[in-house]
């Protein structure tokens, strides 16, 4: 299935993600339970996260895992 698919049809489908991704173990474990669900009540899931978060109340908070690491 294409994002295209999904996105062209009048059909309900879930876009979801971590607001900011904080590792890869963290981003698939969140992908894969998303998966579970939505295929058992089959609802086409996209997968979407950050991986820089800049809009922060705090300037000390937590942004991301930095352009380096989100590249591999």
């Amino acid at each position: 299935m294409t994002i295209e698919y999904v996105t062209n049809s009048e059909n309900f489908f879930l876009l979801a993600g971590p607001c900011v991704i904080e590792s890869e173990e963290m981003a698939l474990q969140i992908a894969e339970r998303i998966v579970a669900i939505t295929g058992k009540l089959n609802i086409p899931y996209v997968f979407k996260g950050s991986y820089r978060k800049a809009n922060r109340s705090r300037i000390d908070s937590f942004t991301g895992i930095g352009d380096e690491k989100a590249l591999k």
